[in-house]
């Protein structure tokens, strides 16, 4: 309702100027309006991004309008459908992220790791997307594959360019494949944890679930470590 809306975007995809080309040129832009209030409360990157009462638009580029409208859909407390998140997943991903609106973003990752079928050939491309975006869901089912196929894989894929991190996380998931078969892990062993059991306990906790695997394990690890303090204090 632009009545009620104090600020303003304009907003405007890329195309190929030439296909199989980088060259790229916008696309014809789309103005929006919205609340900043609104904004603040569900969408707080996009919201720094403007101020209450501008007459000017703030520009959005890189993005197509269609999903820009999506983003302030589920900001107004709309629900974007499974068919809408399969259809525009890594789009989706990439506004949430950038705006910093998590629950849309974990939405969108759950249905690209459910609609993705990784193989040999596409497992690296995936695996430094997934580490690029913090997308904890996602890479574990990458790694998962990692562990079961290593025969497979070994000889085959190039792991030179991988940071050292995502190496960690391959060892990570061979060892919990290992413990899975022959003994279960400690409740309390974070490190061979899954990503939904991690998320769970900082939702549980009121903490931020979004992040890497080890972003949430410090931060665990962080707030147990103050609870252990003040439990002492008290």
């Amino acid at each position: 309702n632009e009545d009620k809306s104090d600020v303003i975007f304009e907003v405007s995809g890329e195309a190929e100027t030439v296909p199989n080309r980088r060259k790229r040129t916008k696309t014809a832009s789309t103005i929006f309006h919205a609340s900043h209030l609104i904004l603040d409360l569900n969408a707080p990157a996009l919201a720094d991004m403007c101020r209450p009462g501008d007459e000017a638009a703030v520009s959005i580029n890189g993005m197509e309008p269609e999903v820009f409208k999506m983003v302030l859909y589920f900001c107004y407390g709309g629900t974007v459908s499974e068919d809408e998140l399969a259809a525009n997943a890594k789009a989706i991903i990439e506004a949430a992220d950038r705006f910093g609106i998590v629950n849309l973003k974990l939405q969108a990752e759950a249905v690209l790791a459910k609609q993705t079928d990784i193989t040999v050939d596409n497992m690296l491309d995936n695996l430094l997307y997934a580490n690029s975006k913090n997308l904890a869901l996602f890479q574990e089912k990458i790694m998962d594959f990692v562990a079961e196929n290593g025969d497979r894989i070994v000889g085959n894929v190039s792991f030179d360019d991988v940071p050292g991190n995502l190496i960690s996380d391959i060892l990570t998931a061979v060892a919990r494949g290992k413990r899975s078969i022959s003994e279960s892990a400690p409740e309390d062993d974070l490190k061979f944890m899954r990503v939904g059991e991690l998320r769970k306990r900082l939702h549980d906790k009121g903490l931020c679930v979004d992040g890497s695997r080890e972003t949430m394990i410090a931060l665990l690890r962080e707030n147990s470590a103050s609870d252990e303090t003040a439990a002492e204090e008290t």
